[in-house]
């Protein structure tokens, strides 16, 4: 009584002159209408929650067992009728959630599916055993369309019946150990993920059934229900198949009757009824949280949508949207080359091997050593990354050797060349192998210098982006936050961007070839240099250092060049009538084979040539050029050069960017769907408020 009691309606006042009995049938009767509109809610919710694809943590029945454990019968038994679902072999390898409405007028019971795909439920079956053959169908079909051997996607049944309770049963796939003929051998194990993925939400509450032959130390799948709830809080164990154990035991018989308060399937109805009930009214608060959450989410992405509709018709509007996103972007790539620190250099910053890595320029064409700029193992980017790269370059270029110079090579110059003189002769020959020697080794170290600086302003561009959103974020700067969504617009910018990178980077390499070409010219002055002594004193002097005109420092990525050296005379040789034709005069043979000196002589001049020239080009041309021929047009020119590439085109290009071939059709989809999702939402939160005014 006292039960019923508190089951009444709010502000409901027992009528003294009501009989008892009266008066415990209207509340009992209040309350069967409460739960059943409770209970009518939540399917609608399950349902349009699946349909929606969306996970909610609405209080629902999960049964779990192995196969042939009795969940056929036990659906069969809480429905109050059979349709003979143990025929399909092992059931069905899709989820089965069935939903059971306790409907007075229908003495005989009406069966629907939801169709695939759809809200909607299809026209009830005429015949219960039809109920099989229609899971049959649609699990075969749907597995057949996503190739698989089992699926999670649900299959929902409504059974109205005047024999059955308001109860909604999440059917699993029987747990096997081995699979069937001609299916997969992962099925057990793709079974097992589901049944656990399924049955692990903390709102679900699991059924377990356990046949009764089976002892518990040797069950197969308690093990798994207790990795799914280890403390068993929201498991029922169900001992199926136990009335023949009963029949075996009890002498005289199993008397169902006497027993019933105690066990069987009544006692379990009840109990799962009134499991339900109590756990429908404890999440309705949360519920109706919940929904009003989600019909919010649905009204801001329906908002979004309907703003980037309006933008297509609106070009002028995107127009300026656009130029003001690319103008912030341009923005922070100078303040991230001039020395912003915006971002944090742990996260965003590269240390030299992981440029080189990044860049898949890995070393410096000709050197095998190691090399360690300044700053080589902190993480930069930005305008200390290039100027590391510009250091890194000139570490390069002095721990260059002078290239080797064989006999064969000087044996193989022409006579009429070493005959113009015998000291200007030696001197012209070295002069051209060493201006050779440059042009071959340096050039490839200047083109690896643009191509490393190249991406070290390719890279800003991430990093100008991220600054762009966080500058826009703390500012609320609508504009900006509508381009983020433009993936194809602002793909363009960042294939304008980089291709604007690589123009640089070819103008540059042309610019230091030529600067490479004119210090490597037979008609380049040294000034202040010498490289003829003609006095009489005939002495090749020594060049100071190495072969190359100077001595290493530190790791030996640094060289002393030449201007920081005087440079040492060549030897001078007796005056010659050049008229005069004798033996002394060197042929190619006599280069290297009748006077060691003479070989020794072009070797050195050929070295100092060298030398000189890489200290001309590394010293004072090529790291002046790197940097205007980078940043100088690329302060000047970037935004300049992404306008006229991205806005002086016609409209219809312009818009390209934004809407693709079918966008405006994808959009308007998505905009239907979510007008569906807001419908379902707002009718199921309303259901709920009427729901929670009488509790």
């Amino acid at each position: 009584m006292a039960a019923n009691r508190l089951a009444m309606p709010a502000g409901r006042t027992p009528n003294p002159l009501e009989s008892p009995s009266s008066s415990t049938r209207q509340a009992a009767s209040a309350a069967d209408w409460n739960w059943k509109a409770r209970f009518e809610a939540y399917n609608r919710l399950q349902a349009a929650a699946a349909d929606l694809g969306e996970k909610l943590p609405i209080p629902e029945i999960v049964a779990v067992g192995g196969q042939s454990d009795g969940k056929s019968s036990l659906l069969e038994a809480l429905l109050g009728f059979r349709f003979n679902l143990r025929e399909v072999e092992m059931g069905t390898r899709r989820p089965l959630v069935l939903q059971m409405v306790h409907d007075p007028t229908a003495h005989d019971p009406r069966c629907r599916f939801k169709e695939e795909d759809s809200e909607e439920y299809g026209s009830p079956l005429v015949v219960a055993t039809e109920i099989a053959d229609v899971i049959k169908q649609r699990t075969q079909s749907h597995l057949q369309k996503i190739q698989a051997a089992v699926s999670s996607e649900p299959i929902f049944m409504r059974a109205e019946y005047a024999h059955c309770p308001n109860l909604t049963v999440i059917d699993t796939p029987g747990l096997v150990l081995k699979p069937m003929k001609g299916e997969p051998d992962t099925t057990p194990e793709e079974i097992l993920s589901m049944v656990k993925s399924i049955a692990s939400p903390p709102h679900r509450l699991l059924l377990f059934l356990q046949q009764s032959s089976v002892e518990w130390r040797s069950s197969l799948w308690l093990d798994t229900i207790r990795e799914i709830d280890p403390s068993f809080r929201r498991t029922i164990i169900i001992v199926s198949k136990f009335d023949n154990r009963l029949k075996e035991k009890v002498k005289g018989g199993f008397s169902e009757e006497k027993y019933a308060p105690y066990i069987g399937f009544s006692c379990l109805r009840k109990h799962l009824e009134s499991e339900i009930q109590k756990r429908y009214k404890e999440a309705v608060p949360a519920t109706l949280a919940l929904l009003e959450e989600r019909c919010i989410g649905v009204s801001e992405d329906l908002s979004r949508l309907e703003s980037k509709l309006q933008a297509t018709s609106d070009v002028s509007q995107l127009r300026r949207s656009a130029t003001l996103h690319v103008a912030s972007i341009c923005r922070h790539l100078h303040h991230l080359l001039v020395g912003a620190a915006d971002l944090d250099p742990e996260l965003w910053g590269l240390t030299t091997e992981e440029e080189q890595k990044h860049s898949g320029i890995v070393r410096w064409p000709g050197i095998t050593i190691a090399l360690e700029p300044a700053n080589f193992s902190l993480k930069l980017y930005g305008g200390a990354a290039f100027e590391r790269v510009i250091h890194e370059f000139h570490c390069a270029a002095y721990s260059m050797k002078c290239p080797p110079l064989s006999r064969e090579k000087v044996a193989n110059i022409p006579v009429a060349r070493a005959e113009k003189g015998r000291c200007s002769g030696l001197t012209m020959v070295a002069a051209d192998i060493a201006r050779a020697a440059a042009r071959s080794f340096l050039a490839p170290l200047i083109d690896t210098a643009c191509d490393r600086l190249a991406f070290i302003l390719q890279s800003l561009f991430e990093l100008a982006m991220e600054c762009s959103r966080n500058h826009d974020s703390r500012l609320d700067n609508q504009n900006a936050e509508d381009m983020d969504g433009y993936v194809g617009f602002l793909a363009a910018v960042r294939r304008s961007y980089y291709k604007f990178v690589e123009d640089l980077s070819k103008q540059c390499k042309q610019t230091v070839r030529h600067h490479l070409d004119s210090v490597t010219s037979p008609y380049y002055h040294f000034p202040g240099v010498t490289f003829l002594d003609l006095s009489d004193s005939g002495s090749v002097l020594e060049l100071p250092g190495d072969s190359i005109g100077g001595k290493k420092k530190g790791n030996g990525n640094m060289i002393d060049g030449g201007a920081k050296k005087k440079h040492a005379t060549m030897p001078a040789y007796a005056n010659t009538n050049s008229n005069h034709h004798s033996n002394d005069i060197p042929g190619a043979d006599d280069l290297v084979s009748k006077s060691g000196s003479s070989y020794s002589s072009i070797c050195s001049i050929y070295a100092q040539y060298f030398a000189k020239m890489r200290e001309v080009l590394i010293e004072r041309s090529v790291p002046c050029e790197l940097n205007s021929g980078f940043l100088t047009p690329w302060h000047e020119r970037l935004f300049l050069a992404l306008g006229f590439e991205l806005f002086a085109v016609k409209d219809d290009k312009f818009m390209n960017m934004f809407v693709a071939p079918g966008a405006v059709d994808a959009i308007q989809n998505e905009r239907e769907s979510l007008l569906k999702h807001q419908k379902t939402f707002v009718s199921c939160l309303n259901e709920f408020k009427n729901i929670s005014s009488t509790l």
